[in-house]
């Protein structure tokens, strides 16, 4: 069995207000082989990860309704997501978030526009 047989039907959440880039992620992941559910917000983020158990959450940093430092701290807190890896996609690069990021316990860290080849090496070892 290969890596990518492995990873095929993987359940990716993917957290941002941007419609169109969660579109164009949602593309990108599906063609890769995995399922994608989507949030445009902070709270929205935290009840679909509660409800559909995602095996990778993609969260960007600043969203209506709570955003992804918010998010994570919840979904750390909960017994159906503490587990749950988390990778940062946002427009801020600044250390101080990098480091808030890492300390909440992110898998990565990701700034917009960003590398798709490292962003996808990234949701790829963060999957197996």
């Amino acid at each position: 069995m290969t890596d990518e047989t492995v990873q095929a039907g993987k359940l990716i959440l993917v957290a941002d207000d941007d419609k169109d880039l969660v579109t164009a992620l949602t593309i990108r992941l599906r063609a890769a082989g995995y399922r994608v559910a989507c949030a445009y917000d902070g709270d929205e983020a935290h009840r679909t990860a509660i409800e559909q158990r995602p095996d990778l959450i993609i969260l960007d940093i600043r969203m209506p309704a709570g955003g992804g430092f918010s998010a994570i701290d919840r979904l750390k807190h909960s017994a159906a997501t503490r587990n749950t890896p988390v990778v940062f996609l946002t427009a801020f690069d600044d250390e101080e978030m990098r480091e808030q990021a890492k300390n909440l316990g992110s898998a990565g860290y990701f700034r917009k526009p960003f590398n798709d080849t490292e962003f996808m090496d990234t949701v790829t070892k963060v999957l197996q």
